[in-house]
């Protein structure tokens, strides 16, 4: 992904030691109901638009580097391309993540002339699952998949969960979003606190046949090491940044520790201060241990 501003965004990253991303939640409200989901609903209204322009003016303020929309489902939500536009003005970069399920030509075009950077479209399986546990799947997405990759200006890549129920149609998944040349992501499922729900075989070797797939995509440029620890059944020690180099903006404009961590935190993002962020860099959570969030 191509920074603006590239010069701006190294100095918040190395001298002012900003936040790398801002993570906002625009709406509960999701078009799907995945089985495994924690973070969505069908009923919640869409947080209005100057709230979410106040809460990105104070991530500004923090010299957050990037900014991403959240759901819920965030195409859901009426105004997402004026956010993005409102947003690209004052950050190094927008993105978004969706089940793409709500994507139209209309969408694509608005987001193009907005300025979006990046998306990141989740996908956990090749077919629907019968049972309903898994919705977010390939196939069906497949002619909206080919439209993105035609008209969007933006970067686009696909998100994948490993759990029990998708382990039997990874590689054919793989193999198809190497098919629609669209790299993707590969992350552990995990339960309503964070941590890891799967280990053993077949998800190690699953795990490493998605490590050297060619369309294997790293945002941080991590390797996968620590996921690959996870399934091993080890206990790799590592230090949560959250509250410091990433934030998790709630639907009510909270801070908190991440999307499997709320309310623990719940300071309002126009009270956040540099002393919060410095404590939070240093700060054990409690949490860290087996947890599976990427």
């Amino acid at each position: 992904m191509k920074v603006r501003h590239p010069v701006i965004a190294l100095f918040n990253l190395l001298v002012r030691r900003s936040p790398y991303e801002g993570q906002v939640i625009v709406t509960r409200r999701c078009n799907l109901q995945c089985g495994y989901c924690s973070e969505a609903d069908t009923t919640s209204a869409m947080v209005p638009l100057e709230d979410l322009k106040r809460r990105i003016d104070a991530l500004h303020k923090l010299g957050v580097v990037q900014i991403t929309f959240l759901g819920g489902e965030p195409l859901l939500h009426p105004d997402i391309a004026e956010l993005v536009r409102y947003t690209r003005c004052r950050s190094g970069l927008v993105t978004i993540t969706t089940n793409g399920f709500p994507l139209t030509r209309k969408i694509i075009q608005d987001l193009n002339e907005a300025g979006l950077d990046h998306m990141q479209i989740s996908i956990d399986a090749l077919e629907p699952d019968p049972n309903r546990y898994l919705v977010k799947s390939l196939r069906p997405l497949r002619s909206k998949l080919e439209e993105l990759k035609r008209r969007a200006a933006f970067d686009i890549h696909l998100a994948a969960v490993l759990c029990e129920r998708s382990a039997g149609q990874i590689k054919a998944l793989l193999e198809e979003a190497d098919d629609l040349g669209i790299p993707i992501t590969l992350s552990v499922v995990h339960d309503g606190t964070g941590r890891k729900v799967i280990s053993g075989e077949p998800y190690v070797s699953l795990w490493e046949y998605y490590r050297k797939r060619p369309n294997h995509f790293s945002i941080s440029g991590i390797d996968g090491e620590y996921s690959a620890a996870l399934l091993r059944n080890e206990d790799p020690q590592w230090q949560c940044r959250s509250g410091s180099r990433y934030l998790y903006i709630d639907e009510f404009g909270m801070v908190q520790f991440c999307s499997a961590q709320r309310g623990r935190l719940e300071v309002p993002i126009e009270h956040y201060s540099w002393r919060e962020i410095r404590g939070y860099s240093k700060t054990s959570r409690g949490c860290e241990r087996g947890c599976a969030n990427d």
